[in-house]
């Protein structure tokens, strides 16, 4: 498919990856074996750090059969398959590791990482306990127990073994404001992204300062300050500096949170109607006019806005709107902070259910349920409200809408474009209507179809980029290259802080072989974000294209520690490898490619 989901899942490929590079280092730094098995392991390790992963386990297995009692070759072999995804294996390896060395942090480490895996909480948690025993100070293992309590949502042993940590790393702040998030304890949540983030944002706020004062026609940084002042709470210096900023960047979302931290309610609502009318911020917008005014109406449509947008600060603020609400308005409330974990909307369905209990056609309740299920894998669940919400409200196309998403989670193509067609035909102007339904005619190979749709999606909202960039995939395969580019152009005009724009016209101008171009718009991709691994697997290939093999054996070393399923990856290494005339590791790659691709 033509939209970006792939890079979607790439989030929770993020604690494997830093646990693998953990254990390399424990695994070379405890390397010290003699003989055959040493060597084996050694060569273990290296191919591991190449990601050539079948490959490295053939050298561990080599390594045990010399020297079964050696500890490296297990430690290295459940370091791979932790990295690989198989729990059974990684579980073999790390007990192995443990029966020789019971009294080795790392070798209990990589043991609980194991029982992690393989969703043993119980004892993941022993044996993080053991190497927390054994190393008090490891950050590694305070972060491993916190994974293992926040699945089994333990509050208590969470905020214990957080509250011990000094100095956090970047993915245990995540983790405690997720955690904070789940636990419905959204001002928590709020106030630990800030407290982790203050000392940057105040030494950027004094710079931005002393900068207006040596420039003071440099206005542009007022938008800059005015959000950074505005996260560390001083909202008067927000509100003066905004007295004096007479640009046309639009800050009325910062200027709804300022007023509404100063208590003045009505600038506040202002504010954030005019941020409502600018469609990137709706979602935004409507959530903090319904926790301000109280007006159901705004949920609704906070709920019909284009754009996702997460706001931790208007989510801290419907921690207290929760307590005295409906339950209609916290099924509501809950959906929106589904958003921020979709835990929570389970929630968000168990209150929509008691309002059915006494109004059973109510509408807002039952697309609720409809997008909660849906989100949480129950779809047949789904299928049931979202097709009682159609079939009591006909008139409506917000269930069509939603049984045809419905349709394609069950792999309903026909009843899907039905349902897609219909929504249009009821509400001919709803971008994400228009924009649903040439995406289904495009996957159908209908492309002279798609195009008519994808247009009329581009001219009901320039916010429409995903109908621009797949309208430029069409036209380039029609050889219409001006039209594409300028189509790409606007996509990322349209959405400027979306990698995936950035990511698509690189590959683009790659097509045209403009490498500069398309090296640029691959390095902003992940600059917005670093996780993206197939930024930095085109980025490679173009590196490889210009002979910079060293380059593209770094950002594809980069791109497999993101994700080490990626066929592409593997093929372009064994290409890199090929030039720098190591065959050996060519084809290794090669390998792992295949290995990938059979597993699918």
């Amino acid at each position: 498919m033509r939209r970006y989901l792939a890079l979607a899942i790439l989030g929770g490929l993020v604690l494997i990856a830093a646990f693998f590079v953990a254990v390399r280092v424990v695994v070379r730094e405890s390397t010290a074996n003699e003989g055959a098995a040493d060597v084996h392991a050694h060569q273990g390790i290296v191919l591991m750090q190449q990601h050539l992963y079948h490959a490295a386990i053939e050298e561990f297995e080599a390594a045990t059969r010399q020297s079964p009692k050696a500890l490296d070759p297990w430690v290295g072999l459940a370091a791979v398959y932790i990295r690989l995804g198989n729990g059974p294996k990684a579980l073999e390896g790390a007990g192995k590791a443990v029966d020789i060395a019971r009294d080795s942090a790392d070798a209990q480490l990589i043991l609980g990482r194991a029982h992690w895996l393989a969703r043993n909480f119980e004892r993941a948690e022993a044996a993080a306990l053991e190497a927390q025993k054994l190393d008090p100070s490891s950050l590694q293992v305070a972060e491993l127990l916190l994974h293992i309590y926040s699945d089994r949502k333990d509050e208590a042993k969470f905020k214990e073994t957080f509250d011990r940590i000094k100095s956090p790393t970047p993915p245990i702040q995540d983790l405690a404001v997720q955690f904070a998030v789940r636990q419905g304890e959204f001002r928590r949540a709020y106030d630990l992204r800030n407290r982790f983030e203050r000392q940057n944002l105040e030494g950027e706020v004094f710079r931005l300062q002393l900068r207006l004062r040596r420039e003071p026609q440099a206005t542009d940084i007022y938008p800059s300050l005015i959000g950074h002042l505005v996260s560390l709470g001083r909202y008067d210096e927000a509100i003066a500096a905004r007295r004096e900023y007479r640009g046309l960047t639009p800050l009325d979302v910062e200027m709804g949170k300022a007023y509404w931290l100063a208590g003045n309610r009505e600038e506040a609502i202002r504010a954030y109607t005019r941020a409502a009318a600018d469609k990137k911020h709706q979602l935004t917008a409507e959530a903090a006019l319904a926790a301000i005014t109280g007006d159901r109406r705004h949920w609704i449509a906070a709920f019909r806005a284009e754009w996702i947008e997460k706001d931790y600060f208007v989510l801290a603020q419907l921690e207290d709107v929760i307590k005295m609400a409906s339950p209609l308005d916290r099924a509501l409330i809950y959906r929106y902070a589904g958003l921020f974990d979709v835990d929570l909307l389970s929630k968000a369905a168990a209150e929509a259910l008691s309002v059915l209990d006494g109004e059973p056609d109510q509408f807002e309740a039952l697309m609720t349920l409809g997008t909660a299920y849906l989100r949480l894998n129950r779809v047949d669940d789904a299928v049931g409200y979202v097709q009682h919400c159609a079939d009591r409200h006909p008139e409506r196309p917000e269930p069509w809408s939603l049984l045809g998403q419905l349709a394609l989670a069950k792999q309903d193509v026909t009843t899907a474009e039905l349902h897609f067609a219909k929504a249009v035909h009821m509400e001919p102007s709803n971008p994400s209507y228009l924009y649903n339904y040439a995406w289904l005619l495009d996957q159908t190979d209908r492309d002279a179809e798609a195009i008519a749709y994808y247009e009329r999606a581009i001219a009901a909202s320039s916010l429409s980029f995903e109908a621009m960039n797949n309208l430029a995939l069409i036209e380039a395969a029609r050889g219409r290259s001006d039209r594409a580019l300028a189509l790409l152009n606007r996509a990322v005009t349209a959405n400027p802080q979306n990698e995936a724009a950035y990511l698509n016209r690189g590959n683009y101008y790659a097509t045209l072989r403009q490498w500069r171009q398309a090296l640029a718009d691959y390095a902003r991709a992940l600059e917005l974000n670093p996780l993206n691994g197939y930024a930095a697997v085109e980025s490679a290939r173009t590196h490889l294209e210009l002979n910079r093999v060293d380059i593209a054996i770094e950002e594809l070393s980069d791109a497999l520690d993101v994700d080490p399923h990626v066929e592409d990856g593997y093929v372009l290494l064994s290409s890199a490898y090929k030039k720098q005339g190591r065959e050996l590791e060519s084809a290794a790659a090669l390998r792992e490619a295949g290995q990938v691709k059979e597993a699918r």
